[in-house]
């Protein structure tokens, strides 16, 4: 019995090793260079556009801000 035990682990084990081994090769290949670039990139411009976002709310916060401080009403150009 304790044979058999070993003998499902050692073939879990590899199973698992191949499937891996796979995933690991794919990354590098030209096409999943590509993808994992491609990849970084979108999440380098959501940030940015995050980033954006955030300052322009920023910005049109301060200047109420000091439009209220100063009593400067917006103008309608």
């Amino acid at each position: 019995m304790s044979r058999l035990f070993w003998i499902l682990v050692g073939a879990g084990l590899a199973v698992f090793v191949v499937l891996r081994g796979k995933q690991l090769m794919q990354r590098f290949t030209p096409k999943g260079v590509q993808e994992q670039v491609t990849e970084q990139g979108h999440r380098a411009a959501a940030s940015f556009g995050d980033f954006v976002a955030t300052y322009r709310a920023a910005a049109a916060e301060r200047e109420a801000e000091l439009r209220a401080e100063l009593n400067i009403h917006e103008s309608t150009d």
